[in-house]
């Protein structure tokens, strides 16, 4: 057996190490353990372990290390702290207790224990609590398992308070690669549950992927509420499901999916069932720098209605795009079908800080004129806000048509007043065309 402590004098090698300082904060050791029976070429290779402490002693028959006081443990990308700390050169287990503070590839984490073994990469850390990203977890134990690690009683969420304003809680939650997969949950707010979560996977630091609550009131839906959850299958497929009700004998339920089929290729659907069944797919192509779009809508009310578009758009400059598009819509009536052409080509861009304004110039025909202009028309289009104080803002969205000889055709013109809470968003708005009030709470992940 051969013992390699640079750090411990060559005298107090042969029978029992302590080293034991005691006004000295830290001292580091260095082992490398040469273990093997016979000549030295059957010996395996050993494992660097790097420990600091204000106390550490070793027991050479049983090949364990004791150290306490503000210890540091590491090991290639594997660190940690503790205030006492057991490892076992033989089977190369490390047990630590009190205050157990972890860093490895996958992020940073904390409990009141921690059993690992370095040859199978696997260990439990109770009282699991920690951050991967722009995430926060929290579990009775955290079990890693290489470059995994499954939370059982575990909640997450983006909200850095102490007491968070939204969660999510499952009895498990597996943290794999940059997503995270749960096995059925609840979505809390504060410390009630408010909406049931299927089995969902979904990557962390994109919003869009994160379960969603809106609790509004308006004219149309009465006071209402809608949940959304997604569910990413694999790298390639992800599906949506959403369901909300309202006081004005409203109902809605929407299930959707998004296909990464190749490179560059991204099919996108939905099936929408409110009055009656609505659906529309769009397929896009990314060539760069032109991206290719084909969209279709369908509506199945007593008589079918609907359109088809394709479009070209490529960058103008930083700011700003350029897109070609066209139109066909149609609308089975008792006494027949009315169609429509829509073609144009319209210019967008940033040019005004926190601003998208537009401006394009079409050409229409056909018997359909809802919100239409037959013959040559400007369309613009303007959308964006501007922040009022540090929480309050507001958004401003619309779009207006001209022609010559005519008076302006608003398609759409509404403001709403935002309010920033944290972890929700609240807005009141107001539709000039309408001339109705709406008012929405969301989630802001």
């Amino acid at each position: 057996m051969y013992i390699i402590c640079p750090i411990v004098e060559r005298e107090r090698v042969a029978s029992f190490m302590q080293v034991n300082k005691l006004y000295i904060v830290a001292m580091a050791l260095v082992f490398i353990l040469l273990a093997g029976i016979g000549t030295p070429a059957l010996a395996t290779a050993p494992r660097e372990v790097e420990i600091e402490a204000q106390l550490v002693e070793f027991d050479p028959d049983s090949r364990v290390y004791r150290a306490s006081g503000g210890v540091i443990l590491t090991s290639g990308d594997f660190r940690m702290q503790a205030e006492t700390v057991l490892y076992n050169q033989e089977t190369e287990v490390i047990t630590a207790e009190q205050g157990v503070k972890l860093q490895t590839a996958t992020g940073n984490w904390e409990g009141e224990s921690l059993v690992y073994s370095f040859r199978t990469e696997e260990g439990t850390l109770t009282a699991f609590r920690g951050a991967m990203g722009s995430s926060f977890y929290t579990g009775e134990t955290g079990e890693l398992r290489g470059e995994e690690i499954l939370v059982r009683g575990g909640s997450f969420t983006r909200c850095e308070l102490t007491s968070p304003c939204v969660k999510i809680k499952a009895r498990r939650v597996r943290l794999v690669d940059d997503r995270v997969q749960v096995g059925g949950g609840w979505l809390y707010l504060k410390n009630f549950p408010v909406l049931p979560l299927p089995p969902v996977i979904f990557t962390p630091d994109h919003f869009e992927n994160w379960p969603q609550l809106e609790i509004g009131a308006n004219s149309t839906r009465g006071f209402y509420v809608i949940g959304r959850v997604t569910h990413q299958v694999n790298k390639q497929v992800t599906l949506n499901y959403s369901g909300g009700v309202g006081t004005n004998q409203w109902w809605n339920v929407q299930s959707g999916m998004r296909w990464n089929v190749l490179p560059g290729l991204v099919l996108n659907s939905t099936l929408t069932w409110e009055e009656y069944l609505r659906g529309n797919a769009s397929l896009t192509y990314n060539l760069s720098p032109v991206q290719f779009r084909a969209s279709v809508k369908r509506n199945w009310s007593e008589l079918v209605s609907g359109e088809q578009t394709f479009s070209v758009m490529r960058p103008l400059t930083k700011k700003s795009n350029l897109e070609l598009s066209y139109t066909s819509s149609f609308d089975e009536k008792t006494k027949g079908e009315l169609r429509r052409a829509d073609y144009g080509l319209r210019l967008t861009g940033r040019w005004l800080p926190g601003f998208t304004l537009g401006a394009g110039l079409f050409y229409g025909e056909g018997d359909l004129k809802s919100d239409s202009l037959n013959g040559w028309h400007l369309r613009t289009t303007w959308s964006g806000g501007v922040n009022i104080a540090r929480t309050w803002r507001i958004q401003v969205a619309g779009e207006t048509r001209w022609q010559t000889g005519i008076e302006p055709l608003w398609v759409d013109n509404q403001v709403k007043l935002v309010k920033d809470l944290h972890c929700f968003q609240v807005d009141l708005g107001y539709d000039l065309l309408d001339e109705s009030v709406n008012f929405n709470f969301m989630f802001k992940w």
